[in-house]
């Protein structure tokens, strides 16, 4: 009886533990089920944060793109009427010179990465080479934002002092071009243009100096193109890779 008794209470007490261990698996599997589906829902509202973000970069640097172009236009314009005497100077020379002026800066929407980042989920995007590809084309803007920004500099001191001076004085001609160009409907003469710039010897100091400071400017406008289009097209690869994750 006793012996009977005994082997009854050890199964009931097997079969506690085993009911138990069950309801733990299950529960621990419900856990991992939701903490998965969270981490699922999130990594998508990241991802869609992150193309938003790119978006915005591939905006900006189509403006850089087209501001750079012109500035590469109005370079080889000025120096094409340099080598050119014969070419007819007026007013939309002016143009020109001030297209070589505005700098050009270019600075990343990273704050979805940012975000990521430093709140420690990198590990949210769970597909290794996808986070990579992402690292990556945050890293390479680092560069054309600081590559941007040195040819900026460089250029605005080594062309925009030069052509505001005594060697070239740009002021007066501009404000009478500004006033002028306000009153037309159409690129006009300014009357006070002096085009004699154009007619001096290539061998005078000062007009060396001019061609070859525009040159660098339009080199470096041409550099900062070329970065950019690689640029833009490493945000469309990473928006199309992003995209066709989250189907």
């Amino acid at each position: 009886m006793e012996k009977n008794k005994t082997g009854k209470y050890l199964k009931y007490a097997i079969g506690e533990i085993i009911l138990v261990v069950i309801g733990i698996l299950i529960a621990l599997s419900i856990n991992n089920w939701n903490t998965s589906r969270i981490n699922n829902d999130l990594e998508r509202f990241y991802i869609q944060g992150i193309i938003h973000n790119i978006e915005t970069d591939v905006v900006k640097m189509n403006r850089n793109i087209s501001l750079d172009s012109q500035k590469v236009a109005s370079g080889n314009y000025i120096l094409n009427h340099f080598k050119n005497p014969t070419l007819k100077k007026d007013s939309i020379i002016l143009f020109h010179f001030a297209s070589l002026l505005p700098a050009t800066y270019f600075q990343q929407n990273s704050i979805v990465f940012e975000e990521i980042k430093f709140s420690g989920r990198l590990n949210i995007i769970s597909n290794n080479a996808l986070r990579s590809n992402i690292q990556g084309y945050y890293s390479h803007g680092v560069q054309i934002t600081d590559v941007l920004e040195s040819n900026s500099h460089y250029a605005l001191e080594l062309f925009g002092s030069h052509i505001y001076s005594d060697e070239f004085d740009i002021n007066s001609i501009l404000n009478e071009f500004s006033s002028s160009y306000a009153n037309s409907e159409r690129m006009v003469e300014v009357n006070s243009f002096n085009s004699q710039l154009f007619y001096k010897s290539q061998n005078d100091p000062t007009i060396i100096k001019l061609i070859n400071r525009i040159s660098i400017n339009t080199l470096l406008s041409q550099l900062n193109v070329n970065r950019l289009k690689t640029g833009k097209a490493n945000a469309n690869e990473l928006i199309s890779v992003l995209t066709n994750y989250l189907k």
